[in-house]
Order: C-alpha cells, then sequence, then structure tokens
C-alpha cells in the first residue's frame, strides 16, 4: 500500500511497476486509468463493479479495506496525515501476518532490532 497524493495514470504506473512483477495479472475496478497497464507488460483483468456490490466483485479489495477501517478505528482512532505511509506499512505488515500470530512478535522484535533508531524529531515534526 502506498498513500498517494492523487489516483491518476502517472501515479497507478509508477507505482504497479514498482511494486508487481511484468506478467502479473493486475485485477482492477473500472476506474479509467488503469487500462494502460497491458501497455506496460501486465495483464490486466478489469472487472467493473457498476450496479453490482463491490465486496461480491472484489472480495479480498472489499475485506482489506474493511480491515483497514477497523485497524485505524480502533488501534489508532484516526490517523495523522504527516506519518500515514508508516500506518498503512504497519497495517500491511499485520495484515500479511495474520495467520501466523505465534511468530509476529518475534518477527517485530527482529525488525526492530534491525532498523536504524529514528530520532523524536522525527516524529513529531
Amino acid at each position: 500500500m502506498q498513500a498517494v497524493d492523487a489516483v491518476n495514470e502517472k501515479t497507478i504506473t509508477d507505482f504497479v511497476q514498482a511494486a508487481v512483477e511484468k506478467g502479473s495479472t493486475v485485477r482492477t475496478d473500472g476506474l479509467s486509468v488503469y487500462p494502460l497497464l497491458k501497455w506496460y507488460g501486465y495483464v490486466h483483468d478489469r472487472n467493473p463493479v457498476k450496479k453490482r456490490k463491490a465486496h461480491l466483485v472484489l472480495p479480498h479489495v472489499h475485506r482489506f479495506i474493511s480491515n483497514l477501517r477497523a485497524f485505524v478505528q480502533g488501534t489508532h482512532h484516526g490517523l495523522s496525515e504527516i506519518h500515514l505511509q508508516q500506518y498503512l506499512d504497519e497495517f500491511c505488515y499485520r495484515f500479511n501476518r495474520r495467520h501466523r500470530r505465534t511468530e509476529m512478535f518475534d518477527r517485530l522484535l527482529l525488525a526492530c532490532l534491525e532498523q536504524e533508531e529514528t530520532p523524536f524529531s522525527a516524529l513529531t515534526g
């Protein structure tokens, strides 16, 4: 997940090229910024929602967004725009390891030990 200022062709294309292996299938709704993905070497499975229920068309996306909402409201009670990417990174970390709860603490501790320290000024400003 990546926090962006605008959802447009360039933003989407840059993100997909950085995060998705060429030749992969990218499943999307009918948003008009996606169709160019096939020109960049991706298989595009376009599935417009239209009058159907979104949770039936893209169920995994719906579940992910529902879990993100609950995470924001339950854990953080809102987000600060300054640290939005860090919140998204934390959510993705937890979501991707949700079926491996017994390993989560040890992996998180290891990640903390390997990370450079962050000065307080970077957190507050």
